[in-house]
Parts: C-alpha cells; structure tokens; sequence
C-alpha cells in the first residue's frame, strides 16, 4: 500500500513538472512575440516646441533681414519647412499662447488680455499628448504664463520658478521676478529630456529674453535705438539655441523629434508709431515665424511654404504629424492637409478696449488682402505693400466689404459660449505686469458704444506708456507729470487716474493717492484694481472699517478673485466678523494651500469662530 502511494506521488511530481516546462516554453514563447511586436512598433515621435516671445519673423536672416545673422534659429529648418505668411491671433504673451495651445480664437475661449484665467477643462495640445501616452513639461522664461494662469493644463511637469505671492503678503514692486533667462529655461529643458531618453515627450520651452525691457545693448554702443537693442537680444537668443541644437543632435533627439520653433507675436519698434505691442495689429506684431523641423522618415515636405496661416492651426499640424485626430473643439487646420489653403487669418487686440474704452481692433486676411474693422476701416494689399502704409478702404471698398462680412461670419460662427474668464487683480499680477510695460484691470468689456478709435488716441497712449516705463523705473516725479499731462488732454483717461494714484502712492502722498483712486472709482464703480488698491490702503493704517466697503466692491467687480476674498477675510477678522472671514479667507486659501499668511490669518478665524461659538 506504502508503495502504492509512493508510486502516485511520484508520478504526480512528475505530471508537475511537466506543466512547469510547459507554462515556461508558452510564457517564453509570449513575451518573444510580445518583444517582436513592440519592436514592430513605431516610437511615438518626441516633440519638442519653442516659442521665442516677442520675435518678429523680418528680424530672422531666414526671413530675408541682413542687419544681423540668425544662423543658428534658421537651422530648425534643416530638413524642416519654413512658413513665411504666418500670423498671431493676438499680439499678447497669454493669450496668444491660449489660441496656440487651444486652437481657438481669442475671442471665443475668452482670454484677451494678459492675466486672464483659461477656462478649467479646456482641451490642449499637451492634455491631449497625454492622453495618448507622451510625458509633457513645459520650461517657462515669464511669469506671464504661470500655472496660475491654466495653461499648465496637460503637463505634468510646469517649471515655472515665479511663484505667486500670496494675497496681503507684499512684495517690493521693484525687485518682482517676473522672467529667467533663456540659458536657464534651456538648462532645464535638457536635463529634463536626459531623464526621459526613452519616452514619448512632448517638451515645451518659452524663452523671453526679446521682450522689453532688453538687459543686453550692441557691441558698437550703449546709447542705440531700440530695433538695435532688440537685435542685440536677439543675436544672444540664437547663441543659446545654437547650444541647445547641438545638445538635441548629441543626444539623439534631433534625429527622431518634431521640432516646432515659433513666436507668439512680434514687436513694433517703432513702426506706425507703436513701440511695443498689443495696441495695434499691423503685421510688425502680428506676422510671427515658423519653421517645422521633421523627424526622419517623414515624406518630402517643402521647404517654403508661402500661404498664410495662424498659429491657431500649429496644434492641428503637431497632431496630424503624429497621426493623432484633432478634437472637434480645435479650430485650426493642420498645415500639412492645407498647404493650398488660401482661407481666413483673424486677428485682434482688444486692449484699447479694456484697458482705455477706446475700439476694438479685429482684423482678417485672405490671401494677400488684410482688411482691419475699425472706426477708421483698413485695407492693405500685403503682396504689394508688406509695410501697410497705403490705405485702399475707400478706393476699393468692393475689397473692404467683402471681408467685412467674411469677418462677421466668422466671429458669429465661432462666438463664445461660456462667461468672459475671470482675470487676476491681484497686487502682484497689476505690479508685474506694468514692469513690462502692461496695463492691467480697470474699464468694463463692453462695445455697446465702441469709443474712439485707437489711431486717433495714438499722442495720448504714447504719452501715457512713457508716464508707466517712468513709474517702474522709480522716476516719479516724471510718471506724476507725465499722467497728469495725459489727464489735462482727457479727464476721463480712468488708467491714468487710478495709476497716478499708485505713482502719488510710490512718491510718498497718500493723500493724492487716495484723492484720484476715488475719482476713478466713482467714474467706474467696477474699476476692481482701484477699489482693492483703497481697500488695502485702508488695511495698511489698520482702519478696517474703512477698508471693508471697498474689498467688497472690488469683490464684486471680479467675483471669485483671491486677493480680494483674502483681503475681505483679514479685514472681517480684525472687525470681529469671523464667521464671514472665515468663509472668505476658505476661499482665498484654497487657491494658495502653501501660503503661511494664508494659513495664520485662517487659524485666527478659526479660532475666533469657535470663541462666539462657545
């Protein structure tokens, strides 16, 4: 019997061992096929896309300049594609790159202006990378794009060093971090993509050394215009990405990835008397380069491609690249299927509008005709005239209105369908912002009486950036004269009250301050930044009383805004108002966790609260 039993087992380890061998050759056999396969398998193609703030496209020697030499920028285009007829939507840091990354026109999703906040959930370029298996980062010179703003939506990684000072935790205006050079954001870039040699990436890199104000002056003088300085600056931004090639060639990236180098607008330097950007549309700001580097292995594309386009179908043209479907949400076309495409470019900057209750401007552009809608309407023939200085409005008006009504059929096609974003107000953003020579909060959205147009109040807007680049340059007294000057020609001129009031305040006159940020605020009652700028005036002499009414308004004015709800809530705390302050300060503190001013005021509320309470 013993034996009997012995036999069984026996045999029994024997039948185990059998399938063992044979669970091994067929798992063997599995992960063979399974290697095989994946081997089969095409790599997703890296992409890597640089935007060059502020880069006008006549400033590159691809693009035909001679002053200075862009070899190494106009490098991407080995085995690549220049496009030379490209446009910006909108000649603003943000939301260019909102139309950019969404591919959506300004208006549509919303964000206009410089610190508005992208609607939450919108699809993107890198949310949809992601989704298909990419590792996304993005490598920030400015804190124009601060996470703060949405546009980290997508990425995983968002190295944006600027941070956000939390609400009532003040910052010397004169020393705020508002860029990183381009080395800097390049470094980060490459130590990044070395860490991710291989995955699928999608690397997105904002460099803004070309934006005003300029650090590095030419070699043959200091005391040179600004198309000089700006070209100085642009010499050093092809130095550094000479270095960044040569490191995406030593690594194997150059050779496999889609390299997209690109800018969100231009700058006008002068010409039809703008020096910047933002305030017109002419082509100085709005015509941007384009050069597509292909990866290997990618069908003969053409060198020049010479019909015009707008970066709102750049993300369409990445996602065909990749053979990925473009969402029904993007309104772009991809450039690969649209090479012959010869429809619409908008345009449009509505900063006059919000920031002076001047006209909008809105512009489109089919073939070589550019028709801008304004109170004074502008026709150019680009072909024949790039530099826009003969206006044919009047003497071809057939021209004129027929894109007028292309225009109107477009912006109704595409019109918004969710609320204007909320814009951020807070002390920080307004101060960062007008260090780079932007206007931030003040006049309503409205065009139910569109005001003067732009053209027209050329003097006085010239007259009032001056008056701004002397304040953030600690001339005071020239900023008080200067914004004086521009109220003497316009009374109703509500930036340069409600910023004389800041200058007075810089100056050390709180009382002038105090005396013009009121005559703004009962011109317009939804002037947010003026009422919070009293508000927390109020608060610095601890008149909390005082205080109160204006945080409310400001609250009004831009409902959901942190720096106002963090205000409200100190100032209620101080009043013995804790229930209310702590509803305020829950708020504020939600959207700034790492905040210890946020978390000490929130202790004391609650504090306070359980007090009453017992």
């Amino acid at each position: 019997m013993a034996g009997l039993v012995r036999r069984d087992i026996e045999r029994f380890r024997i039948d185990v061992r059998i399938m063992l061998e044979t669970m091994k050759r067929l798992i063997g056999v599995a992960i063979s096929f399974a290697l095989a396969t994946a081997q089969d398998q095409p790599q997703p193609t890296p992409v890597i896309l640089i935007s060059i703030d502020t880069l006008r496209a006549d400033h590159l020697s691809a693009y035909g300049y001679r002053k200075i030499r862009t070899p190494n920028i106009d490098s991407f285009a080995q085995q690549g594609t220049i496009f030379t007829e490209v446009s910006s939507q909108i000649p603003l840091t943000l939301p260019s790159h909102t139309s950019l990354f969404t591919s959506t026109y300004p208006f549509e999703n919303g964000v206009e202006e410089n610190a508005e906040v992208i609607p939450s959930g919108a699809v993107t370029l890198a949310s949809i990378l992601r989704s298909h298996g990419y590792k996304t980062a993005a490598f920030l010179g400015s804190n124009m794009l601060d996470r703060r703003f949405g546009l980290d939506n997508g990425f995983e990684e968002y190295d944006s060093p600027f941070g956000a000072p939390a609400a009532a935790e003040r910052a010397n205006s004169y020393s705020l971090r508002a860029r990183r050079d381009g080395a800097l954001v390049l470094r980060a870039a490459n130590a990044w993509l070395g860490s991710h040699r291989d995955q699928p990436v999608f690397a997105f890199v904002h460099l803004f050394d070309l934006h005003t104000p300029y650090t590095r002056t030419p070699a043959t003088s200091s005391n040179q215009p600004e198309p000089a300085r700006y070209d100085a600056e642009l010499e050093y931004l092809d130095q550094i990405l000479g270095r960044f090639q040569q490191l995406l060639q030593q690594n194997g990236w150059w050779r496999k990835s889609l390299v997209v180098v690109l800018a969100d607008h231009g700058e006008s330097l002068g010409d039809h008397g703008e020096l910047s950007h933002g305030y017109f549309i002419y082509q100085s700001t709005l015509h941007v380069p384009l050069i597509i580097h292909w990866p290997e292995g990618t069908p003969k594309q053409p060198e020049r491609v010479s019909q015009p386009a707008g970066l709102i179908d750049v993300a369409s043209t990445v996602l065909d690249a990749l053979h990925f479907p473009a969402p029904p949400s993007f309104d772009g076309i991809s450039l690969l299927k649209g090479l012959k495409n010869t429809g619409a470019v908008f345009s449009e900057s509505v900063y006059a509008r919000d920031a002076f209750r001047w006209a909008p401007l809105r512009s489109l552009r089919m073939g070589s005709w550019k028709y801008i809608d304004a109170p004074h309407a502008e026709l150019f023939d680009l072909e024949k005239d790039p530099r826009e200085q003969t206006n044919l409005a009047h003497t071809n008006s057939a021209q004129a209105a027929a894109l007028r009504s292309e225009l109107a059929r477009l912006t109704a096609r595409h019109a918004r369908a969710q609320p204007a974003p909320v814009a951020d107000s807070s002390d920080a953003t307004r101060k960062a912002l007008g260090s780079l020579g932007y206007l931030s909060g003040g006049s309503r959205k409205t065009e139910l009486h569109p005001g003067p147009d732009p053209k027209d109040r050329l003097a006085e807007y010239q007259m009032f950036d001056r008056a701004l680049d002397a304040m953030y340059s600690r001339r005071l007294d020239a900023a008080i004269r200067g914004f004086r000057q521009v109220l003497a020609l316009d009374r109703d001129n509500l930036p340069a009250r409600g910023t004389l009031g800041d200058a007075y305040l810089r100056a050390g006159k709180p009382e002038d301050a105090v005396r013009e940020w009121t005559a703004a605020l009962a011109s317009d009652p939804q002037y947010a930044s003026v009422a919070l700028a009293l508000g927390e005036y109020y608060m610095s002499r601890q008149e909390w009383a005082k205080a109160r009414p204006y945080l409310q308004q400001a609250l009004a004015a831009v409902p959901g805004d942190s720096t106002a709800r963090f205000a409200l809530g100190v100032v209620e705390r101080n009043l013995g108002m804790f229930k209310e302050a702590l509803e305020h300060l829950r708020a504020a503190c939600g959207e700034n966790p790492s905040s210890a001013a946020c978390r000490d005021e929130l202790r004391e509320a609650e504090r306070g609260t359980k007090a009453v309470d017992h």
